[in-house]
């Protein structure tokens, strides 16, 4: 997501000209507007002092996170103490207790003992776990995937896993520099995942704990979102949604989806970000949370990146759009699979009321997205 975009919508949400706010910050207008446009990027005490403004948490600004919202965030929150004491009753030698960033629904603890160093996770769905797990089992020989150690359920208390720590930090963690340099390693990575050979597993769309997907064809996956039988979209208006928007975004996933053919079943991460990858001295050294990974067309976790459009990733996104721009089928189906991401993300987020990312902000990317589509 760009910084910029966050910045304006925040604005236009709160109610405010960018007069108006260039008056109170004692600034310029053109300041404000070179940082909406991503000319230029505020300052931290400006942003401390936008997000003042505009009633915000840092979070919120910047990451258009929505935290607490929904059932798949009012699962027992552990505290720090909690999941210490989980953690000592494992491993009573362990140290260097610290909780790690990222994660909408979960809980991640980083520590020490015996020498090794290990991650506990905590979160509402025991399969997210066994599906990491599996992934681990069948793929860890060609991809950075963490080991589960072992994964618990306790009586009356949200699941956990232990798993081994991989050395590096997340991606949103690094430099600019440092951004440029781990490019060609995260291309690698998107190759493997493209030539892995899957064809003899079980159906298309998103696997679960045993590595059996539900759609018989990937076209069905796609065109899943606009069956009524699947997703009921009829609540979206009383929900708050625009329903024009989901109709647009609907009939150009459909005037488009001719265009979606796949010659050899791949493995998608299907939520790779600059949270879930982490590097290390310049290369990729983990691909972290795979509970949205799926079977079909790689495609789709290129169209995944670039419909978020981070402002962490853009290095990587420069060289994506020059790579998938040579063909206007390839540039049709990106465009098809970034529709039916939006719309599962607004479906998800409004509708079953789970955990997500700024709704404004997904349905005007859903927009301009659809904008772009010719047809």
């Amino acid at each position: 997501m760009n910084i910029g975009e966050k910045l304006k919508l925040r604005r236009q949400k709160a109610g405010f000209t960018q007069e108006q706010i260039a008056a109170r910050m004692n600034i310029t207008r053109q300041t404000l507007s070179n940082w909406e446009v991503g000319k230029n990027i505020p300052d931290i005490n400006s942003v401390i002092a936008l997000a003042h403004i505009y009633g915000l948490s840092l979070d919120e600004l910047l990451l258009g996170k929505i935290y607490f919202k929904g059932e798949l965030t009012m699962f027992p929150r552990r505290t720090r103490d909690e999941m210490e004491a989980i953690i000592r009753n494992h491993y009573p030698a362990a140290s260097e207790i610290k909780e790690l960033t990222g994660g909408l629904a979960s809980q991640t603890v980083f520590f020490e003992a015996n020498g090794n160093r290990y991650v506990f996770k905590t979160g509402p769905r025991k399969e997210a776990f066994g599906k990491e797990q599996w992934v681990y089992d069948h793929y860890q020989h060609v991809l950075p995937i963490r080991r589960v150690i072992q994964i618990y359920e306790p009586e009356r208390q949200p699941p956990y896993a232990i798993y081994d720590f991989i050395e590096g930090v997340k991606v949103f963690d690094l430099n600019r520099q440092e951004l440029s340099e781990v490019v060609p390693s995260f291309l690698q990575i998107l190759s493997t995942l493209r030539s892995l050979e899957v064809s003899n597993s079980d159906g298309y769309g998103r696997f679960d704990e045993t590595g059996k997907a539900p759609y018989p064809t990937w076209l069905d996956f796609v065109e899943a979102i606009y069956n009524d039988k699947i997703y009921n979209w009829s609540a979206a208006e009383k929900k708050g949604l625009d329903a024009e928007i989901i109709d647009t975004a609907i009939r150009k996933l459909k005037s488009g989806v001719s265009s979606v053919t796949i010659s050899k079943k791949q493995l998608i991460h299907g939520d790779l970000g600059s949270f879930n990858v982490i590097a290390d001295r310049g290369h990729i050294s983990g691909m972290i949370d795979w509970s949205l990974s799926m079977y079909g067309d790689h495609l789709y976790d290129i169209a995944n990146l670039l419909f978020w459009n981070e402002d962490k990733l853009q290095p990587l996104l420069t060289h994506l759009k020059a790579m998938y721009s040579h063909s206007p089928e390839t540039e049709n189906t990106l465009h098809c699979y970034m529709l039916r991401i939006g719309l599962e993300e607004l479906y998800n987020t409004v509708i079953l009321q789970e955990a997500g990312y700024d709704v404004e902000w997904v349905a005007n990317r859903l927009q301009r997205i659809a904008k772009e589509m010719a047809g």
